[in-house]
């Protein structure tokens, strides 16, 4: 692998925060927004819900109990959680099962149960588990990732063709639009980005869309998104972390994280997040006991069935 597994769940936590709060910021200078969305705009819920999430999970070392993630969102939101959203909570579960799609669809699917969530939002959140697992892999090629995931789709979730036809419909949209380079413009004429006709899985497919047009650049598909102006702390935290699994800690600038500690309330985030890091790697290779680590110790570990010197 070009990096390290390690590097790639770091990159993957670290792009994750930073894009929530470079969208909550550019929340808040839009012009003409409602106190409605303002409202929504909550200081990084869901980013502190993942790594929690990621934490009890590093702990358990295999299995994610339903309770767990209900816990852990317990009193983060009034009402029913986004598919956007419960793709960030739930971002531990794909990293860590990255390297089992069966296993990492099962868990997904008893997570988004335990948030409130049905199997339509189910389906929405395993396209983003897919798209971090193939980031992981690297078998993430940004020009055809659309076919590819409505091929995955279609053979491992055939149900979901039927259930799940506004998720369909949208990849399709995505897959147009990307295979005809289309400007902004027009992205945000297919979409139909108004508050009250957008798809459910609408947060999920423009951090795709974003993401897919310059997968090596943060800046560049964070500021894409800003463009398009929907719900940008959630596509922001999902952009951040689809950038941060394809290109690892390498592809977030350092100056982002430099200032990653005066956009958190804890200056130990940034270690929080390197630590989380060491003990998922850890966990999934095999340690009897990952919370043993010392600082910076981390196993050697790779992809299953890969030779490596």
């Amino acid at each position: 692998m070009k990096h390290s597994l390690f590097s790639r769940f770091q990159g993957c936590f670290l792009g994750m925060a930073m894009g929530e709060s470079f969208g909550s910021e550019a929340h808040r200078l839009l012009p003409h927004r409602s106190n409605s969305e303002t409202a929504a705009c909550s200081p990084f819920p869901w980013t502190v819900a993942a790594i929690g999430q990621g934490e009890k999970l590093a702990q358990a070392g295999h299995i994610v109990a339903p309770e767990l993630l209900s816990a852990t969102l317990a009193g983060k939101s009034t009402g029913k959680l986004s598919p956007g959203e419960l793709a960030i909570a739930t971002l531990p579960i794909a990293l860590f099962y990255y390297d089992n799609l069966t296993q990492q669809r099962h868990y997904l699917v008893e997570a988004v149960a335990a948030g409130g969530g049905d199997l339509i939002t189910a389906d929405a959140v395993i396209v983003f588990g897919y798209a971090i697992a193939q980031a992981i892999k690297e078998q993430l090629t940004p020009a055809s990732f659309t076919t590819q995931i409505l091929t995955y789709l279609h053979v491992s979730l055939p149900e979901s063709v039927v259930r799940s036809a506004e998720l369909i419909s949208t990849l399709e949209i995505l897959k147009r639009l990307i295979a005809n380079g289309s400007e902004l413009q027009g992205v945000i004429a297919a979409f139909q980005l108004d508050a009250e006709t957008k798809p459910m899985s609408i947060e999920i497919a423009i951090a795709l869309y974003c993401f897919l047009q310059t997968p090596d650049n943060i800046s560049l598909a964070l500021n894409r998104a800003v463009q398009l102006g929907i719900k940008l702390d959630i596509v922001g935290a999902l952009i951040g972390a689809l950038v941060g699994t394809h290109s690892s800690t390498v592809g977030i600038p350092a100056e982002w994280q430099c200032a990653l500690q005066t956009q958190f309330a804890t200056p130990e985030f940034s270690q929080r997040i390197d630590h989380l890091s060491a003990q998922l790697v850890s966990a999934w290779s095999g340690v009897y006991n990952s919370f043993i680590l010392q600082e910076k110790e981390l196993p050697i570990a790779t992809v299953p069935w890969v030779v490596r010197s």
